[in-house]
């Protein structure tokens, strides 16, 4: 909702938020947005519309620049931070569950730190577990690599709200998933919240999954509100040609292997500046279990190579910057490259592909989920055809 916004007492509110970084790029500019409470509002856009940074912003993973926030009422600039983000649940693609703790001592992280008593915490364990399908007696005493990607991810979940928090922050919980876990999830989502009525935001690069998930969408461009509704209203009626080009009329279903690579560009997972220790960069690899990183002047926004695990550790070990460890030889041009490309390339290697524009400046990432999760919309759209026929 944007212009004046009227007071509440509930969900989240920004006003007039603005968010500046040193080299003075706004990565969000001016946001007026009302979440109201108990519903679940997705973000989406293209890569660099600010999305990631105005959830990060809500428990101050990123602080505005000016303007203000609210959550259930309160102004989180006059919040302890970390008590804010006890208050909050949160979840990321990298679930990074502690190795070392059984399910049930991660779910219960927040409350042992609010100070549960031992028995409340653990009815409260059993019931989540029972939610999400997880009996507790068979999986309460499990390891994290006991268990698969779809269950980690639950747990993360679970973990979220575990304290019973009124607003739950989401930044593409499901996006590592292959496509069937993800569908599965994305339904359990739906299913939990119409129980839980938390209020949720939801970061994701997928329309389809933000059709499937959300009673209203936010569409975001270059840090502002483009057009925010139900997904009836932004379907229906898109306000302009950068809304309609971007939701598209069944975009993925329509889509063919001669279609722009560009399409189902994504965010990386990370990125590099080329000034940064080698070290440090391995460090940040490892915690997040990656094989490669983009490196991407912050400045010119050019692309300057994609950072492999193995050169990585050889410049690490030898004291160099990350540039040491670069490849630059796997990318794919936008305007040239189509699917197809992007296809014949994923299967050689499952490794992201970087697309790059002009001037070598840098646009996103294709993956194979991206690929699989077109083939899935394919399939949906046809299954849909054959029943109407």
């Amino acid at each position: 909702m944007n212009g004046d916004l009227p007071g509440t007492q509930g969900g989240v509110v920004f006003k007039e938020v603005t968010k500046t970084y040193p080299d003075g790029t706004n990565a969000v500019d001016r946001l007026d947005l009302e979440i109201r409470s108990g519903g679940l509002v997705s973000l989406i856009g293209p890569s660099g519309c600010g999305k990631t940074t105005t959830l990060k912003m809500i428990n101050r993973l990123e602080e505005p620049t000016s303007g203000t926030i609210t959550v259930e009422g309160e102004d989180i600039l006059l919040c302890d931070p970390v008590e804010l983000r006890r208050r909050i649940g949160y979840v990321v693609q990298e679930i990074s569950l502690f190795p070392h703790l059984t399910v049930a001592e991660n779910i219960s992280v927040v409350p042992s730190l609010l100070g549960w008593s031992a028995k409340k915490t653990r009815a409260r364990v059993d019931e989540l577990l029972s939610m999400a399908g997880l009996p507790p007696e068979k999986y309460r005493f499990r390891l994290p690599d006991q268990l698969s990607g779809g269950q980690k991810q639950r747990i993360g979940v679970l973990r979220a709200l575990a304290s019973d928090p009124k607003v739950i922050l989401m930044d593409e919980p499901f996006g590592a998933l292959d496509p069937i876990s993800r569908e599965v999830l994305q339904n359990e989502l739906v299913s939990l919240q119409k129980n839980l009525k938390k209020t949720i935001v939801f970061v994701t690069h997928d329309m389809g999954e933000a059709i499937r998930i959300s009673d209203r969408i936010v569409i975001l461009r270059k840090g502002r509100v483009e057009q925010e509704g139900t997904a009836e209203d932004i379907r229906n009626s898109p306000k302009n040609d950068f809304v309609r080009s971007f939701i598209g009329e069944d975009r993925l279903s329509r889509m063919s292997p001669d279609d722009p690579a560009e399409s189902i560009v994504e965010e990386p997972w990370g990125m590099s500046a080329p000034w940064e220790s080698a070290a440090d960069v391995l460090e940040r690899m490892e915690e997040n279990d990656r094989e490669f990183i983009q490196v991407v002047d912050p400045k010119s926004g050019q692309w300057l190579g994609m950072a492999l695990l193995g050169r990585v550790r050889r410049a690490a070990s030898a004291g160099e910057t990350v540039m040491k460890g670069i490849y630059r030889e796997r990318k794919l041009y936008a305007g040239d490259a189509t699917l197809r490309d992007a296809a014949e390339m994923l299967a050689d290697r499952d490794i992201s592909i970087p697309v790059v524009g002009e001037d070598e400046r840098f646009l996103g990432v294709i993956t194979s989920a991206a690929l699989a999760r077109l083939a899935v919309e394919r399939l949906r759209s046809g299954r849909e055809e054959g029943k109407q026929s």
